[in-house]
């Protein structure tokens, strides 16, 4: 079995997938926050718009580790790769504090 070093493609789009899902998922999180009722008047369907938000996101980083495994070669998944300390905390920590401030 390969090293994951042996495999930068693959690491590339898992990267992809966890931060289109941490967008997503924020994002279609802060939207809703407008329109849903608080959450003690829903009882039987509270959990029905957080289910449509996880398929979603889950499409979404299905779709981005698609596209970037395809469209990056080995000699760019490793230069992406090498930027993940920096972009994963400034895409991650933004999305967490915007859902902890937001009800």
């Amino acid at each position: 079995m390969a090293a994951p070093a042996d495999r930068p493609r693959l690491a590339a789009a898992a990267l992809a997938c966890a931060l289109a899902c941490c967008l997503s998922y924020a994002g279609q999180r802060l939207w809703d926050a407008r329109t849903e009722p608080p959450p003690g008047t829903v009882l039987l369907q509270a959990t029905i718009p957080y289910y449509w938000r996880v398929g979603a996101t889950l499409l979404h980083g299905g779709g981005a580790a698609l596209l970037v495994g395809l469209a990056l070669d080995d000699a760019a998944a490793r230069r992406w790769l090498g930027r993940a300390p920096w972009l994963v905390p400034l895409v991650v920590l933004p999305a967490a504090l915007a859902m902890a401030l937001v009800p």
